[in-house]
């Protein structure tokens, strides 16, 4: 395995994407720029200006028009890809946790943190309507427990969050007002949500050190993927039955030990038979998000050390035989 390691961040990374035709790398972090680069060589292209504080999370479009960014400035912000211009701007009562876009591209659905008397939400927008980005958008009130991620999962229809109590919730975007599905996945904090590229499949990332595979239309439980240490993200392979999983020790639990202690690796799982057949090093903090590239020889990893890690992975992975 051949890594490529970028430094175009100065803090933590929170969230990499790679866009539908698989050329371009999308990347965000605790610094106020997400950034664009080439993923075949790692050439860093420009960064979009404009966000003050923090950025959560960031989605591209499936035509690679337009990025979304949440912020804790706060803000949810629409950029022209290409041209790096601000295209709309969402200001929110409290920190913008996560966003997602969806199918279409259209429609834009963002999660929001309990601030004093703000409780958190999932609001809704379509980001053709000039009203929905000036703010009169479909707001669904949360419980106690914020929402951490989401992610829609099924065309324009319906949303996926996933809370800090461990409870997965859809909603069914036709009819919002109550949830659709309801799971309690895990037994803490969900740090991320990702679909599989058909839409059929979707993974769960948490604190309580597992991974879970769920059917994308009902929740169900279908896998778990025992890591062993807090997972953040996790992502299923477009083109193979396997899952990529990271994650780590807080970086204040491992300070003053070998960084082999934390568990910053990122470890493969066979979706099927549940069981880890590889892993890879190179990161000295904790994974906080990873991608797949759409033709399944990349993942991309970004981690609190302020690096994203290009891994291109060998034959050796792709012929991997579970030998049952």
């Amino acid at each position: 395995m051949k890594p490529l390691s970028l430094q175009g961040h100065t803090r933590a990374l929170t969230r990499v994407r790679i866009n539908n035709d698989g050329d371009l790398l999308f990347t965000a972090s605790k610094d106020h720029s997400p950034t664009v680069w080439f993923l075949e060589n790692g050439e860093r292209i420009g960064t979009y200006e404009g966000h003050t504080g923090v950025i959560w999370d960031i989605d591209v479009s499936w035509d690679t028009r337009h990025l979304v960014s949440s912020s804790g400035d706060p803000s949810v912000r629409v950029w022209d890809v290409e041209t790096g211009k601000q295209l709309n701007y969402i200001k929110v009562p409290t920190v913008g946790r996560s966003v997602s876009l969806s199918y279409s591209g259209n429609q834009l659905a963002f999660t929001t943190i309990k601030v004093a008397l703000n409780p958190p939400s999932l609001c809704i927008a379509d980001i053709r309507d000039p009203s929905h980005m000036a703010g009169d958008n479909i707001d669904i009130q949360l419980d106690s427990a914020g929402a951490n991620c989401c992610a829609f999962s099924h065309m324009d229809d319906t949303v996926v969050i996933g809370t800090t109590g461990g409870v997965l919730q859809q909603f069914d975007l036709r009819n919002p007002s109550d949830a659709i599905n309801f799971s309690v996945a895990h037994s803490s904090t969900i740090n991320d949500l990702q679909v599989s590229r058909d839409e059929g499949l979707l993974v769960s990332s948490s604190n309580d050190r597992t991974a879970k595979l769920h059917d994308a239309r009902d929740l169900t439980l279908l896998k778990t993927y025992k890591s062993g240490r807090p997972v953040n993200s996790s992502a299923i392979s477009p083109t193979h039955p396997y899952i990529a999983v990271g994650g780590g020790e807080e970086a204040m639990t491992v300070t003053q030990t070998a960084a082999s202690a934390g568990q910053f690796e990122t470890k493969l799982f066979h979706a099927v038979y549940e069981n880890e057949f590889a892993y890879f090093k190179g990161h000295f903090g904790p994974v906080n998000t990873l991608a797949y590239a759409p033709n399944g020889k990349v993942i991309v990893t970004g981690s609190e050390d302020g690096y994203v890690r290009i891994q291109e992975l060998d034959k050796e992975y792709f012929d991997y035989d579970p030998d049952y």
